[in-house]
């Protein structure tokens, strides 16, 4: 036999609150403890607010007085709170889909509610009074002065990141219309790095140790060339350590001195010159 559960259509109900403390969408819906449905709908009567439509549906299997009163209660759970059908029995008229049912709060939730917000009410109060204060502060040290300066500081700074902005709109174009040319000159630049290396390269392997030799013998001949100086041999050494050789070579230059400038004071002594020849001394002594 096919279950006749399958064909089976949920109740609706509606209830009226003035404050539905927290109560939301899909909260669960019991009697006795146990689910029987679940909260469909809340919305405001109308635009004033004067009251909350509660609607819930119940599973057909359930039927309870229509005087039953639904009340919101807590679950104990963290912002959870739950609808509770309290039956009538009493009543033998009982509720049809659609009917609206009679309300009301666990005791002291409004109460409760309000306990909770009050630790939170004289912190917020206490905080704005600190925020007023500061404020107050503040206005005490910003002069009208002042106030000019920093309504121009942040125009200036305004400005400027404007200008920061299209300076580097203006550097992301230059990078990118001349890509090219900058991606040619790295590579150039790892080219000379390239051929830099290779120098160095070719330079640390020359061989030192010969330059050092060479240094060396040249540095021994020049040596070998002092000795022989020192010890009064060849031309050099002898005008060097000859006493006597230096001294006729001064006396030679000092009387060529005398010798020149004998010469230039009197010429004549030295020199006989005559257009028409010059006589000899018989004709001159004749001439007489």
């Amino acid at each position: 036999m096919m279950d006749s559960k399958l064909f089976q259509v949920s109740k609706e109900f509606h209830v009226v609150y003035d404050n539905v403390v927290g109560l939301e969408r899909s909260a669960p819906v019991t009697i006795n403890g146990m689910q029987v449905g679940k909260v469909s709908d809340i919305k405001l009567i109308n635009a004033q607010g004067d009251g909350v439509l509660v609607s819930f549906s119940i599973e057909n299997d359930f039927e309870f007085s229509k005087s039953s009163v639904i009340k919101i209660y807590s679950s104990g759970f963290i912002g959870g709170n739950n609808l509770a059908v309290l039956p009538n029995p009493n009543d033998p008229i009982l509720a049809q889909s659609g009917d609206t049912l009679v309300g009301e709060l666990e005791s002291g939730m409004i109460d409760g509610l309000i306990e909770k917000f009050t630790p939170i009410e004289k912190s917020l109060l206490v905080t704005l009074t600190k925020v007023d204060s500061v404020l107050s502060d503040l206005d005490q040290v910003l002069d009208q002065a002042t106030k000019r300066h920093l309504r121009k500081s942040m125009a200036d700074l305004s400005s400027t990141m404007e200008q920061l902005n299209q300076t580097s709109t203006s550097l992301n174009t230059l990078v990118e219309h001349n890509e090219s040319h900058l991606n040619g000159t790295f590579e150039n630049l790892g080219r000379t790095a390239s051929n830099m290396a290779q120098i160095t390269d070719s330079i640390a392997a020359i061989n030192s140790a010969t330059m050092l030799n060479d240094l060396s013998e040249t540095m021994n001949a020049l040596k070998q060339i002092t000795a022989t100086m020192a010890a009064g041999e060849g031309t050099l050494g002898a005008l060097i350590y000859d006493r006597e050789l230096y001294q006729n070579l001064e006396n030679v230059t000092s009387d060529a001195q005398k010798l020149l400038e004998d010469i230039k004071a009197q010429p004549k002594r030295y020199v006989h010159f005559s257009l028409f020849g010059a006589k000899d001394k018989s004709s001159q002594q004749n001439d007489r």
